[in-house]
């Protein structure tokens, strides 16, 4: 099986990351219409503002919701104008997001919908996979992903005149030289090695090193390599067990978890089935999160806090901060913790999670540090 034949879409495109597939298809838009405005959620990745501002297209955010963790429809709704080009719904850590309310949205005012499924490869919605329904979709295989090549990403489309002005934008990316792709190759093998369980704990400190820990200001573009798109293929002949891994993984979690007071879980979308790029657990309480933080990953299980803020902190998009127009985005990047349920993770770890986080929850310590 290939993207291709995975999404059912008739064109795909590769390029060397989600980041730059996002910016082809926005270069490409841009040459339909004349609209400006991007809408995308106030909670996700910082770096997709990089692409819409290098296109010279305007950002715009709206809330997400505390239930689904995913873009809010109301606040969507209250963003939307005629210059929106547009809607961004992103399926954050693999959580399909109700794309029939956005599209029902989108085709009132004739906007176009880019889905980001970046963090959703295996993810489906009514047994179609997430990416698929919007009049555009990118995934990414970058470090972390649900299916990962180091870096690199896909554009898949049926539209015929979006594919045009795609082709076009795409024919235009360099290709690395020689010893660019040696590196990256060598690169992937490296990482492919040091993930496995028996060296993860050894190799630690040098697989942090690949670790992204700084705000990115710029990105490269360039064709994804023939070596990454080999691995690709191999490792997407055995994409159902790893999709399969993370959805048990997360499963689990959520029947261990819910109910717990002091905790939130996400709200599923009905008929679909998340595939976890990570399973999110928003604490009622931020510091109180910041001590089982600390507690599991003394364990030498990894878990993250992801973003430690909304777009709107991180970038001047000429908001007022002090009215802070997207209140649940700032709630939630204070209190989320993000665990792993990547396939070389198992049920003993996860179960070691899981009791770090009751007995902290049945001591009473986050109401004692409640504010």
């Amino acid at each position: 099986m290939t993207i291709k034949s995975y999404t059912n879409k008739k064109y795909c495109y590769f390029a060397n990351s989600g980041t730059t597939a996002f910016y082809v298809i926005l270069k490409a838009l841009r040459r339909i219409s004349k609209k400006t405005e991007v809408i995308l959620p106030a909670y996700t990745a910082p770096s997709l503002i990089l692409p819409i501002k290098k296109a010279g297209l305007k950002p715009v955010l709206c809330d997400i919701s505390l239930k689904t963790f995913n873009m809010d429809i109301k606040s969507l709704n209250k963003c939307i104008n005629e210059n929106t080009l547009c809607i961004v719904p992103v399926h954050m850590f693999g959580l399909p997001i109700d794309m029939d309310a956005i599209m029902k949205i989108a085709q009132q005012y004739s906007t176009f919908v880019v889905e980001d499924a970046a963090s959703s490869l295996g993810a489906t919605i009514n047994s179609q996979p997430t990416g698929v329904f919007g009049d555009v979709g990118f995934y990414s295989f970058n470090r972390g992903k649900n299916l990962s090549t180091l870096s690199g990403g896909c554009i898949v489309t049926d539209n015929e005149e979006i594919a045009k002005e795609i082709e076009l934008e795409y024919t235009s990316l360099p290709k690395l030289g020689l010893n660019a792709r040696l590196k990256i190759a060598a690169r992937l093998i490296a990482l492919a090695v040091a993930v496995r369980p028996l060296f993860y704990t050894i190799l630690y400190k040098k697989i942090s090193k690949l670790k992204h820990t700084t705000l990115h200001t710029d990105f490269d573009s360039f064709i994804y390599t023939n070596f990454q798109a080999g691995v690709g293929c191999a490792l997407f002949g055995h994409a159902s067990k790893i999709f399969n891994k993370r959805y048990d993984h997360g499963a689990f979690l959520f029947d261990m978890l819910k109910g717990l007071k002091g905790i939130m879980l996400p709200k599923l979308l009905p008929h679909s089935v998340s595939v976890f790029n990570q399973f999110p657990i928003l604490f009622g309480n931020e510091e109180f999160k910041e001590i089982l933080y600390k507690k599991i990953n003394e364990t030498g299980i990894e878990s993250t806090k992801l973003y430690p803020d909304p777009i709107h902190r991180i970038y001047n998009l000429g908001y007022d901060l002090d009215k802070d127009p997207f209140p649940n985005a700032t709630y939630f990047s204070r209190r989320l913790l993000l665990i792993p349920t990547h396939p070389f993770m198992d049920i003993e770890k996860l179960s070691i999670i899981v009791k770090i986080i009751k007995d902290g929850l049945l001591s009473g310590m986050h109401v004692r540090y409640d504010t």
